[in-house]
């Protein structure tokens, strides 16, 4: 039987379906022969229960999944292959209990079980206080490479739980794989035990190492700013802040903290337990590998991080965006709203949910909650969450208040944030004054240059308007290398080209962003143009009808149709091609 479920992942298609048929057989009758169903086998239900979950895995729908695999498993409760898929769908469903249950109903009846049965045994153990027996689950067996290092991280900890702190920083050390990111994580997770061991002095020094090789983690940076708070050296902590919001942006743990510490107020250091500890480094993990995903794998990481802490809200808003981003922005928002008003975290979780309503253009809805969070946390990100709301519904009057008002509040407190001046430049250029939109983008590259997307708006807007030339290829020139495959960045550069009658030029760069971004209409609508003035006509009536096919604004539709039945007019290379309203990289 386990051969044959192997057989099935490896190759699952419409011939499996053969499988799971009988042939008829037959008997005599006055008539001839009379057709008489054959028994229907005794694994025809189990086969059925497996070919509909894994098509529903491939379909991704986790809840259905989820159900056939574990019908399929208590059919076969030896079959260890049959129970990690199962506990695997269980846990990308947020079925976090059942998943338990059937990591302990599979050790029941096999010594032999896979990773993942393996590593939520464990994390099911440390969360009971079990910290030896965890350990001993989480350090033996064959282990895939991935669930190795999460679960040489947990037993860390579930050492560290026992009054081991010598096995403790040894698994550490066995977790280490030679990847940056992965290797920064498990040696934060040292420094994090040494602080909850009190170890301090050994947990700043690993704190700091770490931190200079520029490996920024939120988790990290607030446990780091704590312990130095509590040394005195309130400066170094604020500096880390800073560091962090330069090199990653806002987080509320982090953020929390460096506002306690600017108003005076006692911070302390957070000694964790082995379970709070394990829970940060499973969701530590899951946030790095879902960096480097497109689907929803880490979300079953985050439900095992939760297991461990079912308050680590920093892993729910995770989960929320993991969801999200794998198509599952219902789930998501049942995620989200168990986010409470006294977490950190509440106010991301809000606007998590404004933005996953406003992609389902449930629009009044995501505009009620963000505003009902402001009302609530007053929070600067709530305000300028709710502020890019108002303006993706283009409610320019409504965020350029907000906008505002952040910006005032930010100078007055000494902070420089290039995001909230470029996302007021862009309200601003919305709302035609050009002259208040360009000190704001200036602005933001004076506080940090490196912004594709500000230097692709700026140049973009300058050579729009044949202004700064020069230097306005320069910096969409710049955005390109910075972002060499945003189709609406190289098509900037493109269009710049054909605004100043390089069409040739133009060409080559509108080509290559159609490849990046086929199913734009901007995009298509400008290399067709390009293609004309070469004399490409065929091929520029093409992409004209194309670009109508991809459903553009309402204003550009009467332009595309005037150039299919007309073409563009004859202009002098010298002249300014056709006005083009289309900003890119906003």
């Amino acid at each position: 039987m386990k051969t044959l479920y192997r057989a099935l992942f490896a190759a699952c298609g419409v011939s499996a379906l053969a499988a799971c048929t009988t042939p008829s057989a037959t008997t005599p009758s006055a008539n001839g022969f009379t057709l008489v169903p054959a028994p229907v086998p005794p694994t025809a239900e189990q086969f059925s229960d497996f070919l509909i979950g894994r098509y529903a895995s491939l379909t991704n729908d986790p809840v259905l999944a989820a159900e056939t695999f574990v019908r399929a498993a208590e059919r076969a409760p030896e079959d260890d292959v049959l129970q990690e898929r199962a506990i695997y769908s269980l846990l990308l469903a947020g079925d976090n209990n059942r998943a338990v249950e059937l990591a302990r109903n599979a050790q029941n009846h096999s010594e032999d079980y896979g990773s993942l049965t393996r590593l939520t045994l464990g994390v099911a153990a440390l969360e009971d206080g079990q910290a030896d027996y965890a350990r001993t689950l989480l350090t033996t067996g064959e282990v895939s490479p991935f669930n190795r290092i999460v679960s040489r991280l947990v037993a860390a900890w579930a050492a560290y739980g026992a009054d081991d702190y010598d096995a403790a920083r040894t698994h550490v050390v066995e977790g280490l794989v030679g990847d940056d990111i992965l290797d920064g994580v498990s040696l934060y997770m040292l420094a994090m035990i040494q602080m909850s061991e009190g170890d301090d002095d050994a947990a700043i020094g690993t704190f700091s190492a770490v931190w200079e090789e520029r490996m920024r983690l939120a988790v990290a940076a607030e446990h780091y700013m704590r312990l130095l708070a509590a040394r005195g050296d309130t400066e170094r902590a604020l500096l880390i802040a800073d560091e962090f919001y330069q090199d990653v942006g806002n987080n509320p743990s982090v953020d929390r903290v460096a506002r306690q510490l600017r108003n005076g107020e006692t911070v302390e250091v957070k000694r964790l337990d082995a379970a709070e500890g394990a829970a940060i480094a499973v969701y530590s993990l899951a946030s790095a590998l879902a960096a480097e995903t497109r689907d929803d794998v880490a979300g079953i990481y985050f439900n095992l991080a939760l297991i461990l802490n079912p308050d680590l809200d920093m892993a729910r808003t995770m989960l929320g965006n993991t969801l999200d981003a794998g198509g599952r922005g219902d789930e998501a928002l049942e995620v989200l709203q168990r986010v409470g008003t006294d977490s950190p975290f509440f106010a991301t979780a809000q606007a998590q949910m404004a933005w996953i309503l406003r992609r389902q253009d449930r629009d009044e809805e995501a505009l009620r909650i963000a505003s009902e969070a402001l009302a609530f946390t007053d929070e600067r990100e709530m305000r300028i969450q709710l502020g890019e709301l108002y303006r993706s519904l283009e409610k320019y009057e409504d965020a350029l208040e907000l906008f505002d008002e952040v910006v005032t509040e930010d100078e007055a407190a000494g902070r420089e944030d290039w995001l909230i001046y470029y996302a007021r430049g862009v309200v601003h250029h919305e709302l035609d004054d050009w002259e208040a939109a360009e000190d704001d983008f200036l602005r933001s590259l004076e506080i940090d240059g490196s912004r594709a997307q500000v230097l692709n708006y700026l140049g973009y807007s300058w050579v729009d308007r044949g202004e700064h030339l020069e230097q306005a290829f320069e910096m969409i020139q710049q955005a390109v290398a910075l972002q060499p495959y945003s189709g609406y960045i190289v098509d900037s550069l493109g269009w710049a080209y054909y605004r100043l009658g390089q069409y040739e030029q133009a060409v080559t760069y509108l080509e290559h962003a159609v490849e990046l971004s086929s199913n734009d209409p901007t995009l298509n609508d400008h290399l067709g143009d390009a293609y004309w003035r070469v004399g490409r006509r065929i091929e520029a009536r093409f992409q004209w009808r194309h670009a109508l096919a991809l459903e553009p604004e309402e204003d550009q539709i009467p332009l595309i149709q005037e150039k299919l039945e007309n073409g563009l007019p004859e202009l002098p290379v010298t002249v300014v091609a056709e006005d083009d309203e289309t900003r890119h990289g906003q």
